[in-house]
């Protein structure tokens, strides 16, 4: 599995001695310190996660071209691991990054990569394995759970469980129950930091209860006045009612319905769509 071969990656200081010349400066010819290395800012159009990280892998191998030495005597082991990220999608491409974020961690305490590099390459990798969704971050666990540490696998029923199960007027409470066992485990060290950086947003947000009290707070007031909906008011109103009540995954999934249908025209008033907008989008998450 690529967890496995990015878990297995073999980090060695190589020593190099570089003679001084008179004055402590570098002797001429000597290579430059990998402390030096960096790769330039990722350019404005690299946007989402994917662009940044070929942006990086494209960066990176300039600079090897330009200096086989100016990153590190392990940029090359870096840089397979970074294209073995790429080709991969989903749940294992999050979770091959948290995995690679962590090795090139290791690359930089042991001399191995420029800590200039590392913390321009950590900092996409972070954005690859960010979850947009809470399924995204039950997949990261799903795709290899020992991969993020040794708490992984213990983590992924409750996820699951999580997402599907748990009625929406529980998703707060449960949020942040699951928020302080993903913190608590990687101050034990049992979970990736890298993947609690990722998960902690996520979370974060589940444990809000804003934005189901609005929804609830909504819910009423629609009722009360159905006609202030406009044509599609019978199906608004069951979808809203299904909302309140489903748990992350499907609510999010009607949510995505029912804003297709208020965005429609002739579907529903302009005062009411552009109140209902701001209350439903919250919740795709």
């Amino acid at each position: 599995m690529l967890a496995a071969a990015v878990l297995g990656l073999a980090l060695w200081l190589v020593p190099t001695v570089v003679e001084e010349s008179p004055g402590n400066e570098p002797a001429a010819g000597s290579a430059p310190s990998a402390e030096a290395a960096g790769l330039p800012p990722l350019p404005t159009t690299a946007r989402m996660p994917e662009e940044q990280l070929r942006a990086t892998i494209s960066d990176l191998e300039d600079l090897v071209q330009g200096d086989p030495d100016a990153a590190g005597p392990e940029t090359d082991e870096v840089l397979d691991t970074l294209r073995q990220v790429e080709v991969l999608g989903g749940g294992e491409q999050r979770s091959a990054a948290v995995v690679a974020h962590d090795a090139v961690g290791a690359a930089v305490a042991n001399g191995g990569l420029a800590a200039a590099v590392g913390q321009q390459v950590q900092e996409v990798l972070a954005g690859v394995a960010r979850p947009e969704r809470l399924i995204d971050l039950v997949q990261t666990v799903g795709a290899n759970p020992l991969a993020i540490g040794p708490a992984g696998p213990g983590l992924l029923d409750p996820l699951i469980a999580f997402d599907h199960q748990v009625p929406a007027d529980q998703t707060a409470d449960r949020a942040a129950a699951l928020l302080e066992d993903v913190r608590n485990a990687a101050e034990r060290g049992e979970l990736s930091q890298a993947f609690a950086d990722a998960a902690v947003p996520t979370l974060q947000e589940l444990a809000d209860p804003g934005p189901h009290r609005a929804l609830q707070d909504f819910l009423a007031d629609a009722e009360q006045d159905p006609g202030a909906i406009g044509p599609a008011s019978e199906e608004v109103l069951t979808s809203l009612r299904a909302i309140a009540e489903l748990p992350v995954w499907p609510q999010g999934n009607e949510v995505a319905a029912l804003l297709d249908v208020v965005r429609r025209d002739g579907q529903v008033t302009p005062t009411f769509r552009e109140a209902v907008i701001p209350v439903l989008v919250p919740l795709v998450r």
